[in-house]
């Protein structure tokens, strides 16, 4: 006999969904998802979606990332469930006129804000109680490019911050910056209307994550807090919330004891090797 998929249960280390905590403050809370599981998981979790996520899983060539699709989206919908009291099928979002998903009005004024993100083989997701939120995620890895990528998509400043770090280093740092920016783009919400040179970060990625300039137009900085994360030693993160309402401040108390911003003594190479991080 199957399983019922509704009634799978959903904890923090939940096997079936490959779930662990990674970050919690007062206002933010961080959850993570291994991507890559049994066929048989995913073909459970796959009844979760919408037909429009099932008709995009359809369309991708190859198993594995249809899996790794499959398994993130129906996750999302799992821990918005959990936090919403209700069976994970009942779970309808929408986007926004940018693209960033949000809770449908079915669901009436839920205090209830979602981002998510997924590198390879790692889902991030955001969730927090009526502030706006954007996460971003990468493996680490080589960027052969950085210098490139970085006088199209950076501001000058963080450009000529970039290449003053010594060539082992550069990649790093282009990833730390490119989350941050990332997470701080999905967080005002306004997709690619909001340039990505309209603002700066601080792009070392031992050093507290902050912005350090946003174009007036844009707003203040000190309506927005970032903080860097590693919700595994071969990946990088980012995330960016609305403080307006009240400073998110992290608790010594929270059994997440990711609340630093330095990465792990793992080596670009270590990760880089293949696709398919072990995350266990």
């Amino acid at each position: 006999m199957s399983a019922n998929p509704d009634q799978l249960p959903i904890t923090g280390h939940d096997r079936n969904t490959h779930a662990f905590g990674v970050l919690k403050t007062p206002d933010v809370e961080i959850v993570s998802v291994r991507l890559d599981a049994p066929d048989e998981v995913s073909a459970t979790l796959w009844h979760f979606l919408s037909p429009d996520e099932r008709q995009r899983a359809e369309k991708f060539r190859f198993a594995k990332h249809r899996r790794r699709y499959v398994m993130a989206r129906a996750n999302l919908r799992r821990l918005l469930a959990e936090r919403l009291r209700i069976a994970p099928r009942e779970v309808e979002l929408v986007a926004n006129g940018y693209g960033k998903p949000r809770l449908a009005p079915v669901h009436g004024s839920v205090d209830l804000d979602f981002n998510l993100s997924h590198s390879e083989a790692l889902a991030v997701y955001a969730f927090t109680s009526g502030r706006a939120v954007g996460v971003d995620v990468e493996l680490i890895r080589q960027v052969p490019d950085a210098d490139d990528l970085a006088g199209s998509f950076f501001s000058p400043g963080e450009t000529k911050a970039l290449r003053a770090f010594p060539p082992d280093r550069r990649s790093l740092a282009f990833l730390a910056c490119w989350t941050r920016k990332e997470a701080f783009i999905k967080a005002v919400g306004v997709g690619l209307s909001c340039p990505l040179d309209a603002f700066d970060v601080a792009i070392d990625p031992d050093a507290p994550a902050r912005i350090t300039r946003i174009d007036a137009r844009i707003g203040r900085i000190a309506n927005w807090g970032l903080q860097a994360f590693n919700p595994h030693p071969c990946y990088i993160a980012a995330v960016a919330y609305d403080v307006s309402v009240r400073p998110c401040r992290a608790t010594s108390e929270t059994p997440f004891n990711h609340c630093v911003s330095r990465i792990p003594d793992t080596s670009i190479q270590d990760c880089a090797r293949n696709d398919r991080i072990s995350l266990r």
